[in-house]
């Protein structure tokens, strides 16, 4: 297993380190292990896991504490897919399947709920926008019969 620093996961990650140990503080982003000194020590699927967070931060625009719901569903439906095979009555694995579609239609209202706030504010913009074209001609319109 890949052993990082925490420079090399900020790097990676094009964040700070700040930000990383911020995350780590508010229980967003796992602790990872320490090395005898102290150090952090970073595997593959923290930066992996760290990716996510700032997918969902930077392109879906969530809040902490949507990010913090947004990832406690997420990682709830990897566990719920992790054990899915170890149990063993077809009844349990209906329930288990039912649950995980649950999850996932959880995060995808999440989302669409983003999509629509940003539909929303993209037309109040476009309406402000035929505005201001419309005052722009009428003052250019003005200027030329003067």
């Amino acid at each position: 297993m890949d052993e990082y620093k925490i420079d090399d996961v900020a790097r990676e990650c094009g964040i700070t380190k700040r930000t990383i140990r911020y995350y780590e503080e508010l229980g967003v982003f796992p602790a990872p292990d320490r090395s005898d000194g102290g150090i952090r020590i970073y595997s593959r699927e923290h930066i992996d896991y760290l990716k996510k967070i700032m997918t969902a931060k930077d392109i879906l625009g969530f809040s902490l504490q949507e990010l913090v719901q947004y990832l406690s569903v997420s990682d709830a439906y990897k566990m719920h897919h992790k054990t899915y095979h170890d149990v063993k009555s077809r009844e349990e694995q209906k329930s288990k399947l039912a649950h995980m579609q649950q999850m996932l239609d959880e995060q995808i209202t999440m989302i669409r709920a983003k999509i629509e706030k940003m539909k929303s504010m993209e037309t109040e913009l476009e309406e402000t926008k035929v505005r201001l074209n419309a005052f722009i001609r009428k003052f250019n319109e003005e200027a030329s019969q003067s």
